[in-house]
């Protein structure tokens, strides 16, 4: 999935008034704490995905099929919080909390942080 399927996605679900480049700041957002918190990738690493609009909207996102939803409904919440929808931001909210956590559980059964990773969720990398 890339940064322009989630915002065509979020704004044929959910239209809204928000421009590319704030969407793409909060898929940024998201992206960068997926790096550091569960891939546990490195500052450089947590860095790079600072995606800017519109010279990144083909870039393909860290989290790959069944789990890449959550990237929508991350949008989404946004969409609802920054609109001021506090009901519908914490609906939204718990819905992106259910599929991130999800996604959580498949990511450790699946991986083993003591090895690190490519990034791409292709293959666990090994230092022997």
């Amino acid at each position: 999935m890339t940064i322009r399927d989630v915002i065509a996605w979020v704004d044929e679900i959910k239209p809204n008034a928000f421009s590319e480049d704030v969407k793409t700041e909060w898929v940024s957002n998201l992206e960068g704490r997926i790096a550091a918190d569960v891939f546990l990738l490195g500052d450089a690493a947590v860095l790079a995905p600072r995606y800017v609009f519109p010279q990144d909207q083909d870039a393909v996102l860290l989290v790959k099929f069944p789990h890449d939803d959550i990237y929508k409904y991350w949008v989404q919440a946004k969409v609802d919080e920054a609109n001021g929808e506090y009901n519908k931001y914490h609906n939204t909210l718990a819905i992106f909390n259910n599929h991130y956590s999800n996604f959580l559980v498949w990511f450790k059964t699946t991986y083993d942080p003591e090895h690190g990773y490519d990034g791409r969720l292709t293959r666990p990398i090994f230092d022997f």
